[in-house]
């Protein structure tokens, strides 16, 4: 069987180019990256850019992407972008992460952008771009499976002649991202759900050691270790909110992660912390401290009504687990519609 590079020169020269014209093609591709790729990847980019598809190489969906995968190839729009954050590493040497989150019809994943690809890629790309990323590596993170930009790896924004109907329309996103539906009607393993409900009880937030790039939780053996990204990292603590939801169908717990926790607490982690410190400094356990703290501060937000994104995971000990992914601004205009559009299938 010919390998990839064999494959893809043959398919090239049968478009009609030669041997020299493919190699000046590498040529500049090679000078021109910011990576330092190899003449197969430079070549699969080329196979990519000349609409050559190669056994094994076409792209994949976001949905079928789970942890350890390496040379992954995906098509995706860019929905959200999140500012670079620099950070020092344990040798002194300064680095920085970018975050992106970018969608196919699917689902969506994060992709992470280290050091210079941090600072390019936050000044290039843009909501609503088409992105090709070639040799992805598939690397785990709180909200799942994450993309991670190698030195080895190409990423192609707004390639041409690329059939955009697997991917979802910036106006349609959220529609097609999450599907409105009643508490009762949930069940163990459902993604990309959206709930409006009532809160209705609050449990306690908890807290954990944390690598501050990929917030990875840290367990005491690692020492400032992180598996994950592979660097000595000075934790950072994570704040996880539990709350109880209720729509009148039904009653769920909700787990609010790092900044979602924030945004219903309306401060900081590092504030959150140091006030369910102080009930354990007076005794408390953690779980009553947490309790104490939302009892104290946040009493408030019982009757407060909420909506919610995210997927449902099965607690052995509690049941029904509803992670929190996004929070939505409850906007009446688009109530009334969801409200008229149930009428209508009702009445047909």
């Amino acid at each position: 069987m010919e390998d990839d590079v064999s494959l893809i020169m043959s398919k090239l020269m049968e478009k009609g180019y030669t041997e020299a014209q493919i190699k000046e093609k590498i040529r500049i591709k090679k000078e021109s990256s910011m990576f330092n790729l190899t003449t197969k990847g430079i070549l699969s980019i080329i196979a990519s850019e000349e609409g050559i598809s190669i056994p094994g190489k076409e792209d994949m969906k976001i949905e079928s992407l789970t942890e350890g995968m390496k040379d992954v190839n995906i098509l995706g729009r860019v929905t959200r972008k999140y500012s670079p954050k620099e950070f020092v590493r344990d040798d002194g040497s300064q680095g920085a992460v970018l975050n992106v989150t970018v969608a196919d019809k699917t689902g969506e994943i994060t992709v992470v952008f280290w050091d210079e690809n941090a600072g390019r890629f936050s000044e290039s790309l843009n909501r609503g771009d088409v992105i090709k990323i070639i040799g992805g590596q598939i690397k785990g993170g709180m909200k799942g499976p994450q993309i991670y930009i190698s030195s080895k790896s190409k990423v192609i924004l707004n390639p041409e002649g690329i059939d955009e109907s697997s991917l979802p329309d910036l106006t349609t996103f959220k529609s097609l991202k999450y599907e409105r539906t009643s508490i009762s009607e949930l069940n163990p393993g459902d993604k990309f759900k959206e709930i409006r409900g009532t809160i209705a009880k609050l449990y306690s937030v908890f807290f954990y050691d944390a690598c501050p790039t990929c917030f990875k939780k840290l367990d005491n053996s690692q020492k400032g270790f992180c598996k994950n990204c592979k660097n000595e990292v000075v934790p950072t603590k994570v704040v996880i909110l539990d709350l109880g939801i209720d729509d009148s169908t039904g009653y769920i717990r909700a787990s609010f992660f790092k900044d979602k926790a924030e945004k219903v607490l309306g401060t900081e982690s590092e504030n959150i912390y140091l006030s369910v410190k102080s009930f354990l400094e007076k005794g408390f356990n953690l779980r009553n401290a947490g309790e104490a703290y939302l009892s104290d501060n946040h009493y408030n937000l019982l009757g407060k009504e909420i909506l919610i994104a995210g997927n449902v995971a099965e607690n052995e000990y509690i049941g029904n687990v509803f992670q929190v992914h996004n929070i939505f601004e409850i906007e009446l205009e688009e109530e009334i519609e969801k409200i008229l559009g149930a009428i209508g299938k009702e009445i047909k």
